[in-house]
């Protein structure tokens, strides 16, 4: 048993509004592609037009290089708070994190190591071996699946196939990261059609990203027509998000999806592990001209993806990070709420919105 403390500024994490989904029909919603057969390319592109989210089955990951790395970061996380901070370094962004996620005032019931990886290669020395062994070698794995993926993406966009890995895997100078959540057990029950925020809501940033968890459920994506559904666990899968830079690069013809994750209930932790690929700092992010028609007008300006991320470092994870480099950013803000949030983010019971009574200082983590 390890005791987590909640940093002293940080008392309260809040409750999300997690409205009663049928199971099948959620499951039903999330786009499933199988990458190994023909027209997997039209099936991705589909799936990243209507709802900027998929499930890849048949990815050539063999389940034991996942389930390896699943032990060892639990077993890492089982270790005193001080030691994981030790080995790894607090998160600046970079390292060890628990529950402050970056540094304007979000927080959610999770620790986590966020790392940067560099030719497969996890660019922190003092992790237990049995660690970095086992995220190098889900690293290269998931590296390959991600750039098929955007192989694939580009098949579907009738551009260049290679177009789009070339920007993130083996990159000179590229942004790569991998990220590990563990979310314990929350010992507070949330009221009515609430539950505790593990993650808040947000896009990712990065041209794509892939994700991994174990069987516990807890991770959900906004739909186009504004309800959210739960993404039914599956261990065997990776999950695949639209980005922010692929919703510019294809001019909004693909959107990044909005995904939160709600704190597990029951007695089983859940832990996720998600590949972001990023692109150099000097890459320059703007509707690929072989996807514009004649005569259609980019929605965004150009950038770089270094101006991007320290953009992004500035913002919470609520709000429409894209919206500064809109060229209809008047209109899009006539349209959705400033921080690009849900209207009403927080449930609320006896008058308290938090899923910790601000004299609870410490959490108990098995």
């Amino acid at each position: 048993m390890v005791a987590i403390t909640v940093p002293s500024s940080i008392e309260q994490i809040p409750l999300m509004r997690c409205p009663k989904a049928n199971v099948d029909q959620a499951a039903a919603a999330i786009p499933c592609v199988d990458l190994s057969v023909p027209g997997a390319a039209s099936a991705v592109a589909d799936a990243c037009r209507s709802v900027g989210f998929f499930r890849a089955t048949n990815h050539g990951v063999p389940a034991g290089v996942a389930e390896a790395l699943e032990s060892r970061a639990m077993a890492f996380f089982a270790l005193p708070a001080q030691d994981k901070v030790d080995m790894s370094g607090a998160a600046r962004p970079l390292g060890y994190g628990s529950k402050t996620i970056g540094s304007n005032g979000d927080v959610g019931w999770l620790e986590y190591l966020l790392l940067s990886v560099s030719s497969n290669s996890v660019k922190v020395s003092s992790l237990p071996p049995p660690l970095r062994a086992a995220l190098e070698e889900y690293t290269a794995a998931v590296r390959e699946v991600g750039g098929r993926v955007l192989e694939l993406i580009a098949e579907g966009l009738g551009v260049d196939r290679a177009l789009l890995r070339s920007m993130v895997v083996g990159r000179e100078g590229g942004d790569e990261l991998v990220r590990v959540n563990h979310y314990p057990p929350c010992p507070l029950r949330a009221p009515g059609d609430c539950g505790v925020t593990g993650f808040g809501e947000h896009t990712d940033p990065q041209i794509i990203s892939v994700l991994r968890s174990n069987c516990t459920a807890g991770l959900q994506i906004k739909l186009r027509d504004g309800r959210w559904v739960p993404v039914p666990p599956d261990p065997e899968s990776f999950f695949v998000n639209v980005g922010d830079s692929l919703q510019v690069l294809t001019n909004g013809r693909f959107r990044s999806v909005k995904h939160r994750v709600v704190a597990p209930e029951g007695a089983q932790s859940r832990l996720s592990v998600i590949y972001f690929g990023g692109t150099a700092a000097s890459q320059r992010i703007a509707p690929l001209p072989q996807v514009m028609r004649d005569g259609e007008q980019s929605q965004y300006r150009e950038f770089t993806w270094g101006e991007y991320k320290r953009a992004a470092y500035k913002t919470r994870l609520g709000d429409h990070r894209l919206g500064p480099f809109e060229l209809r950013a008047a209109a899009a803000a006539a349209s959705e709420p400033a921080s690009g949030a849900d209207p009403q983010p927080h449930c609320s019971s006896g008058g308290s919105s938090t899923c910790m009574p601000q004299q609870q200082q410490v959490a108990q983590v098995y």
